[in-house]
């Protein structure tokens, strides 16, 4: 991990030691409805509803990728030509979800994950380009959350969840390397909506708060279970995510959070897809390791039309990536969460 991302961290952790009572001149006994006690936009999972309430959320997530990268170094495409029949110049992703969340009991949640997603990429040859895209229903996540402790300030539980292999494995597209006007071509790993497997999905959160603000621990781990009709298997993954965020008023919080990412390879391959086609389509550079810092800005409507409703904004800011390559580095991306309880 490069200087900057270890300060990064380590500002962050010192955080969680300014969010702990001793720390406000004035204390909150329980945990009361703020702008900051829910988490930024990018992070799911980090509450569990009181009985019987419920919570539609609608998240979007827009992200691009620019630039090819080895490692922690940077390529240019005509190297990448070199070995492969094209090169990936760009991709551009958008993940729409809507969110249905549950409280069953005192310590018990659920949680339900419907999301769409779009993705469309350019390559290059030494004679075309190509921007094929693909669209579809990705795999649908299901969760329950079992509570830990819940005595403020600290709050923490786990989380058993599964993926569901709703999303499509099969979407195809005309690329530049095959005859113009001729048949689609499958379209590389990163741009199939869905898995084609079931998944575990394990995690576990601690949350802690002062009159000030809050802070978020939060670990979820991907674990995918056989292998899909096409002959592979995404890689697992890992994410960490710790997030800060500061009571501006009633009703504005401002949060920041360091996102730790770390993705597999993939296991075996699609016969229909050509490894050397482009470095997209090779089942061993499809992992990596990520860090972001996102910025946000949270809303609860307290009163009003808008009452029981919450926004939450982000902006995320890649800065360290060490990839499984050539494969696309991420640029700046965005995360909007609107939810709705009652």
């Amino acid at each position: 991990m490069p200087q900057k991302s270890w300060l990064l961290f380590v500002a962050a952790l010192g955080a969680l030691g300014a969010a702990s009572p001793s720390a406000a001149q004035v204390q909150v006994g329980d945990w009361t409805e703020r702008p900051d006690a829910r988490a930024p936009a990018g992070v799911n999972q980090d509450a569990i509803l009181a009985p019987f309430t419920y919570e539609v959320r609608y998240n979007v997530e827009f992200r691009s990728y620019e630039g090819l990268k080895v490692g922690t170094q940077d390529i240019p495409p005509v190297l990448v030509l070199q070995d492969w029949d094209l090169a990936p110049l760009s991709m551009a992703t958008q993940r729409h979800e809507l969110e249905v969340r549950a409280g069953l009991l005192d310590w018990l949640g659920a949680s339900v994950r419907v999301p769409f997603l779009t993705a469309s990429a350019e390559f290059v040859n030494a004679q075309f380009r190509g921007t094929p895209s693909a669209s579809g229903l990705g795999d649908v996540e299901v969760r329950a959350l079992l509570e830990l402790h819940d005595t403020w300030p600290y709050r923490a539980h786990v989380v058993a969840g599964v993926s569901i292999p709703t999303g499509s494995v099969e979407e195809a597209g005309q690329l530049p390397d095959g005859p113009i006007g001729g048949p689609d071509g499958t379209l590389p790993y990163p741009m199939q909506p869905g898995d084609g497997t079931f998944a575990i999905l394990p995690g576990a959160v601690l949350v802690t708060e002062n009159n000030f603000g809050t802070v978020g621990l939060q670990g979820e781990a991907r674990i995918p279970v056989g292998e899909n009709d096409r002959g592979w298997t995404r890689g697992g993954g890992f994410t960490a995510q710790l997030w800060m965020a500061y009571r501006f008023t009633e009703w504005v919080s401002g949060s920041a959070r360091v996102s730790y990412q770390r993705t597999g390879d993939l296991s075996g391959a699609d016969e229909s897809l050509f490894a050397f086609s482009s470095p997209l389509a090779h089942p061993d550079l499809q992992g990596g390791t990520r860090i972001e810092v996102p910025l946000g800005v949270n809303f609860r409507f307290a009163e009003g039309r808008l009452q029981g409703h919450r926004l939450h904004v982000e902006l995320i800011l890649p800065v360290h990536q060490d990839l499984d390559g050539p494969q696309l580095k991420p640029a700046t991306g965005a995360a909007i969460s609107w939810g709705y309880a009652f």
